[in-house]
């Protein structure tokens, strides 16, 4: 990445995502996840004052979001996605990091999260970061596939 522009696109802007773009929220859900959230999971979640989304646009549409909730000296991680048109450009990368700076001024000491042990990709990009693999959660999802658990200090 050069000045936080790759391949011609705009240098990436890291903001909150605002209600009126859960739409798009969902459509990447449903694009990147075996098993998205809805956008009414996805509102409820956003109007919960625990949580946080922020995202960043490219060519006027959502392109990647990481959402997490902070509960005391944990922040939570939701999901951190990435539009397959927008991949392989920092910004899942960018998110972790402006969302770790969040959750540390919202009082979190550590994050955490669950990644499918079938998303090699988003767990290699997280140990990369320096998070840890501190277990496993067998079926720890709905379709019954199991969860590595990761975390990392802000």
């Amino acid at each position: 990445m050069n000045n936080g522009v790759r391949d011609g696109m705009e240098r990436p802007v890291v903001r909150r995502v605002e209600l009126a773009e859960l739409a798009q929220v969902a459509a990447v859900e449903r694009d990147v996840f075996p098993q998205p959230l809805s956008l009414a999971d996805l509102t409820r979640l956003w109007l919960d004052p625990a949580t946080s989304y922020l995202g960043v646009r490219q060519e006027d549409r959502l392109a990647a979001y990481l959402g997490f909730q902070v509960f005391g000296a944990t922040a939570h991680v939701i999901s951190n996605a990435t539009h397959p048109r927008y991949r392989r450009r920092g910004l899942a990368t960018l998110l972790l990091r402006r969302g770790a700076v969040e959750a540390r001024r919202r009082g979190a000491r550590w994050l955490m999260g669950e990644v499918r042990t079938s998303n090699v990709a988003q767990l290699g990009l997280l140990l990369r970061l320096g998070w840890r693999v501190v277990g496993t959660c067998p079926q720890f999802f709905a379709d019954g596939e199991s969860a590595v658990v990761v975390w990392d200090r802000v």
